[in-house]
């Protein structure tokens, strides 16, 4: 995938793109997850309902753009910079621009379909649903150890549906899923002596930002510790195979690249070092 040039491989990679991302635009839209009972001694979703430290709207609003910015500027420099050898038709810029940032925006759209595929299929409860739930206990029979199904919740339906999403966090995964793209694209872009320690430092801070993002939906109480753990393994999985299986950043020569005339006539000077040089001649 985006190896080609022309109309109708363009348009087989984003056919490809929206079959992807297609259970994201399905399930999203309806936020119709499976309805989950609860314990009465549960006590791991009886915390108090807080605001997020990180909304969706700058995670969103922050991961994405600097993702694609540190992309786009990384693939001009090093195309800029004949590091590249391109063999796609059109100019070196746009080919290799398309090519990246082609890849992230697919790898993007399959882990935010996993992740809603887990979230509506399971239904876990966050640890704020009964402040959202509100349930009448007047009408449940609640006993120690006793699993309640029939129950009907008294709060917002949307905040009740949302409550019922915690498995796995999409916050992690898709935080996650930015940052170690990018740690795997500085290791193949970013090659030279001189950054031997200034690429594990900057990968380190991407990485941290990712952690920092899926702790902080812990203390906020929007997810349980195994939600944000599965979220940062499967983005951290997804971002991983994309780069392998997806990108060709590590299969792309990096080094000058040598024109093929050049090649050809360096190769027959030292085929015939004599060849029209009388010195060399006996």
């Amino acid at each position: 995938m985006f190896e080609g040039a022309g109309v109708p491989l363009i348009g087989m990679d984003i056919a490809c793109l929206i079959l992807v991302g297609l259970p994201f635009f399905i399930l999203t839209p309806q936020h119709n997850p499976f309805k989950r009972g609860f314990f009465c001694n549960d006590e791991s979703i009886r915390y108090p309902l807080k605001e997020d430290t990180i909304s969706y709207q700058l995670l969103g609003g922050v991961m994405i753009p600097f993702t694609l910015i540190v992309i786009v500027c990384g693939e001009c420099l090093s195309v800029y910079m004949s590091r590249i050898k391109n063999q796609s038709l059109g100019t070196k810029y746009v080919a290799c621009v398309y090519k990246a940032v082609g890849s992230y925006v697919f790898g993007a759209a399959a882990s935010q379909s996993l992740t809603d595929i887990t979230k509506y299929s399971i239904g876990r409860l966050r640890p704020y649903f009964l402040a959202v739930c509100k349930p009448n206990w007047n009408n449940i029979n609640c006993k120690p150890g006793g699993y309640i199904e029939n129950f009907t919740c008294t709060g917002e339906k949307f905040l009740v549906d949302e409550a019922r999403l915690s498995f796995f966090s999409g916050h992690s995964s898709f935080s996650m899923y930015c940052m170690l793209f990018l740690v795997l694209y500085v290791q193949a872009r970013l090659r030279s002596e001189w950054s031997r320690l200034l690429r594990p430092t900057i990968q380190f801070f991407l990485i941290s930002t990712a952690v920092y993002v899926g702790l902080s939906r812990v203390s906020d109480y929007k997810h349980h510790w195994s939600d944000v753990f599965a979220g940062l393994l499967q983005g951290g999985v997804v971002a991983t195979l994309t780069v392998v299986c997806v990108s060709n950043f590590f299969e792309q020569p990096v080094g000058p690249v040598v024109c093929q005339e050049e090649e050809a006539t360096h190769t027959s000077l030292q085929e015939h070092p004599a060849n029209g040089n009388h010195y060399g001649s006996t």
